[in-house]
C-alpha cells in the first residue's frame, strides 16, 4: 500500500498526548542535568526530542501528501517560522540586554551575540562549535545560549528532510514502487549513522568539513530524525499488527531503555556514539506503544500533568539554561541555585506559551504581505540588539575605563602571541622563531614549562633585555616540565612526555645557562592528574604522587644541572580560593567603567595553604639540589595580604593566569633571582 493510497485517518494522529508526555520527560532530562541534579545522562533528552521531531513532521507531511498529492513548501516553512522564531526572537533579545548588564566585554558578550545571530540564522550549532568548543567544556557553562545548537539542527532538518520526502514521493507514484520514499530516508539513517561511529572512534571521515559531524553537527545526528521518520512512513502496517500486549512491551522496554540511559550516560560518553543508539531506539519504542491506544504507557505519558509540561517544553527548553547561567553568575555561591533557576525559568516559559507562541501560532489565513511584516518584526529586533552588543563589547563600550582594562587583561602573552606555547620542542621549531635578544652576548636564558611559564613571558624577556642576555622560550599548555609519566581525564597529555623528553635532550646540547622552570601548582594537589615515575606505576592518591613528582622534579634538575645549566624553579602565582575571585571575566562593562568592580585579597596563609603540595615539593628539591628559588608572591602579596589588584592594574588574565601588566612588573624580581650567585 502506498503513501498516497492510505487514508488519512489511518496516518499518525496530528495531536497525540503521549506525544506531549514524552516531549515532558525530554525537556525534564535535559533541565535536570542542566540544574545539577544526579542524572549525569540528562543531556541525552536533546536525542529524544530529535526522534519525536523525525516522527511527527513526517507524519505531517504524509497527511498532506495523502490529502493533495503534493507539498506546499512555504506553507510548511511558515508553519515553522511562526511556531519556532518568535519564542527564540524574544529570548535572544532578553539574553542579549541581561548581558549588557551582567556579563563580560572580554569573550563572553561577544559570544552571546554571536550565538544569539547564529540561532535567529538556522546555524547556532556552528557558530558555538566555532566560538565555545565542547558541550561539556568549561566556556560552554559561560554562554546563555549554548542550548540553542539543538535547534538549530532541529531546522536544518526541516529544512531537508521535505525536500527529500517530496522527492521520494514524487519518484514512487511515478515508477509505482512504495518503498523509494523509506529508501531515501534509509539511506541517510545509514549514512549518518556511520559517520556519527566512525567519528565515535577518532576516525577524520575525508573531504567532510569537521563543523558538519561531531557533537554539534548535522550529518552526525540526522540518523535521529530519520529513525523518526521511518517509523512515521511505517506507521500504518505497524499499526496494523501491533497488539495492546505488543505496545504495552514496546512500551515498557522504552521507559526502561531511557530510564537506564540517564545513569549509562556521562559526560565522558563519546555522544553521539554507541550509546547513543540506547534512548533512540527507546523514543522509537515509546512512539510505536502509543499506535495502539489504550495501553497503560501511553495512557501514563497521556496523563494531564506530563501534556501540560509537553506544551510548553519548548518555551522551557529555551528558558531555563539562560536563566541558569545567569542566576550562577549572579549568585555562584548559593545552594542549589541552578535548580532555583531551572525551577524559576517556568514562569517565563508559561508567559511566552501562552501570550506569544499560541497566538502567534494560532494565526489563520497569514497573507504573504502579513507573513512578511511577522518576519521582518521578528528577526529584525533582537538581530539588531545582538550586533549592537557585539560591535559595543568589541570596542570597549566605547569607554576609556573599559578599554584600558579590557586591553590590560585580555592579550595574549608573548611567548603564546609567538607561537611558542605548543607541545612542539625547541629543537622542533624554526631557528629563532622563539629566541628574543637574539644579538646580545650573555648567558642564554631558558623558560620552560606549561601556561604558567608562558605567562611570566614578559618578566623573562626584560629581564633578559636588562641583563643583556639571549632568551628561548619553550612551553606547552597543560604540560608540567617535570620527568615522570602523567595521566588525566580532564586534559589530554599524550604530547607531555615526548615534549619533556625532545626538550631535556635539545637544552643537554644547548649552550649553558639559566633555566627557568615553571608550572601550574594544579597536578600537585588535584586528584584529576595522575603522576608515575614509570607509564605503569601512575597514581593520582596524594602521598604517591606528590613523592613522584619530587623525585620527577628532582630527576629534571639534575640532568638540567649535569649538563651545565643553572636552574630556577619558580613557585606558582596565587590560586584564591574561589576560582571567579580573580578572574576578570566576573565584571560587566558596567561595572568596570563605574570602577565598581570588587578587589579580592586573602591572606598569604591561605594562598600557602591552598598550594602546600607544590610548594613544599620545589622547596624541598631546591634544597636537595641546590637551585634557585623564584616566588611571585613577594610581588603578589604584599604585607602578606594576596591580592588581585594593586593601584589600577589588574594582575590577573583568568581564574589561574596573570596578566601582561603583572607579567612586566615581575621583571625586577626575576632579575635579582638571576644575579644571585
Amino acid at each position: 500500500m502506498t503513501p498516497q493510497s492510505l487514508p488519512s485517518s489511518s496516518m499518525p494522529d496530528n495531536r497525540r498526548e503521549d506525544i506531549q508526555g514524552l516531549r515532558a520527560l525530554a525537556v525534564g532530562f535535559v533541565v535536570a542535568f542542566h540544574a545539577g541534579l544526579p542524572v549525569p545522562g540528562g543531556f541525552l533528552g536533546v536525542d529524544v526530542f530529535f526522534v519525536i521531531s523525525g516522527f511527527v513532521i513526517t507524519a505531517m507531511l504524509a497527511r498532506e501528501w495523502v490529502r493533495t498529492q503534493s507539498l506546499k513548501f512555504s506553507t510548511f516553512y511558515a508553519r515553522r517560522f511562526r511556531r519556532l522564531t518568535p519564542a527564540l526572537a524574544l529570548l535572544v533579545a532578553v539574553v542579549v540586554i541581561v548581558s549588557v548588564l551582567i556579563q563580560s566585554p572580554m569573550g563572553d558578550q561577544q559570544i552571546a551575540a554571536q550565538t544569539g545571530i547564529g540561532a535567529l540564522l538556522l546555524s547556532a550549532n556552528f557558530v558555538i562549535a566555532e566560538t565555545t568548543g565542547g558541550y561539556f567544556d568549561a566556556p560552554a557553562a559561560a554562554n546563555p545560549l549554548l542550548n540553542t545548537w539543538s535547534l538549530s539542527v532541529e531546522e536544518q532538518f526541516y529544512l531537508v528532510f521535505p525536500l527529500l520526502l517530496f522527492l521520494g514521493w514524487k519518484l514512487a507514484k511515478k515508477a509505482r514502487v512504495p518503498w523509494i520514499p523509506a529508501a531515501l530516508v534509509g539511506g541517510v539513517a545509514v549514512l549518518s549513522f556511520a559517520i556519527a561511529m566512525l567519528e565515535a572512534r577518532g576516525h577524520r571521515i575525508p573531504f567532510m568539513p569537521e563543523w558538519l559531524g561531531g557533537f554539534y553537527g548535522p550529518l552526525s545526528r540526522a540518523w535521529e530524525f530519520a529513525v523518526g521518520a521511518l517509523l512515521a512512513l511505517a506507521a500504518t502496517k505497524v499499526e496494523l499488527r501491533i497488539s495492546r500486549v505488543m505496545a504495552l512491551i514496546f512500551g515498557i522496554l522504552g521507559i526502561v531503555g531511557l530510564a537506564a540511559s540517564l545513569w549509562l550516560v556521562n559526560d565522558t560518553t563519546v555522544w553521539p556514539g554507541p550509546m547513543t543508539i540506547i534512548p533512540v531506539v527507546s523514543t522509537v519504542l515509546l512512539l510505536a506503544c502509543g499506535m495502539h491506544e489504550g495501553n497503560a504507557v501511553s495512557r501514563f505519558l497521556g496523563r494531564s500533568p506530563f501534556v501540560a509540561v509537553g506544551n510548553i517544553s519548548y518555551s522551557w527548553y529555551l528558558w531555563h539554561w539562560p536563566c541558569i547561567v545567569f542566576a550562577l553568575m549572579l549568585w555562584p555561591n548559593t545552594p542549589g541555585i541552578a535548580f532555583i533557576a531551572a525551577v524559576a525559568s517556568l514562569l517565563p516559559s508559561i508567559a511566552s506559551y501562552q501570550w506569544l507562541e499560541q497566538p502567534i501560532r494560532s494565526l489563520r489565513d497569514v497573507s504573504k504581505p502579513r507573513m512578511a511584516r511577522l518576519v521582518a518584526l521578528t528577526m529584525v529586533p533582537p538581530m539588531a540588539l545582538a550586533l549592537i552588543l557585539w560591535s559595543a563589547a568589541e570596542n570597549g563600550f566605547w569607554n576609556p575605563r573599559v578599554q584600558d582594562f579590557i586591553a590590560a587583561v585580555s592579550p595574549m602573552h608573548a611567548g603564546n602571541a609567538a607561537g611558542c606555547n605548543e607541545s612542539i620542542a625547541p629543537s622542533e621549531r624554526k631557528p629563532r622563531t622563539c629566541l628574543w635578544n637574539a644579538q646580545a652576548s650573555g648567558s642564554p636564558i631558558y623558560l620552560i614549562g606549561d601556561s604558567h611559564a608562558d605567562h611570566l613571558s614578559e618578566a623573562a624577556i626584560s629581564a633578559a633585555t636588562a641583563a643583556g642576555r639571549p632568551l628561548t622560550i619553550g612551553t606547552a599548555n597543560a604540560c608540567p616540565f617535570i620527568d615522570v609519566h602523567f595521566k588525566s581525564s580532564a586534559a589530554r597529555l599524550a604530547k607531555c612526555r615526548p615534549f619533556v623528553q625532545k626538550t631535556l635532550k635539545w637544552l643537554e646540547s644547548a649552550p649553558p645557562g639559566d633555566v627557568i622552570l615553571s608550572s601550574s601548582s594544579v597536578y600537585w594537589n588535584s586528584s584529576v592528574f595522575s603522576a608515575g615515575l614509570t607509564a605503569d606505576a601512575v597514581t593520582n592518591e596524594a602521598r604517591s604522587k606528590v613523592a613522584n613528582l619530587r623525585s620527577g622534579l628532582e630527576s629534571t634538575v639534575r640532568q638540567l644541572q649535569d649538563s651545565g645549566h643553572r636552574v630556577i624553579l619558580a613557585q606558582d602565582v596565587p590560586y584564591f580560593a574561589e576560582p571567579l575571585a580573580a578572574d576578570p571575566r566576573q565584571f560587566s562593562a558596567l561595572e568596570i567603567a563605574s570602577g565598581s568592580q570588587l578587589r579580592s585579597a586573602m591572606p598569604r596563609s591561605v594562598a600557602d595553604q591552598n598550594q602546600q603540595a607544590s610548594r613544599t615539593g620545589i622547596e624541598a628539591v631546591a634544597r636537595a639540589t641546590g637551585a634557585r628559588i623564584f616566588d611571585p608572591r613577594v610581588y603578589f602579596c604584599p604585607q602578606d595580604q594576596c591580592a588581585t589588584q594593586i593601584g589600577d592594574l589588574y594582575l590577573y588574565r583568568d581564574a589561574g593566569h596573570i596578566s601582561i601588566g603583572a607579567s612586566k612588573n615581575l621583571a625586577p624580581l626575576l632579575v635579582s633571582v638571576l644575579s644571585t650567585p
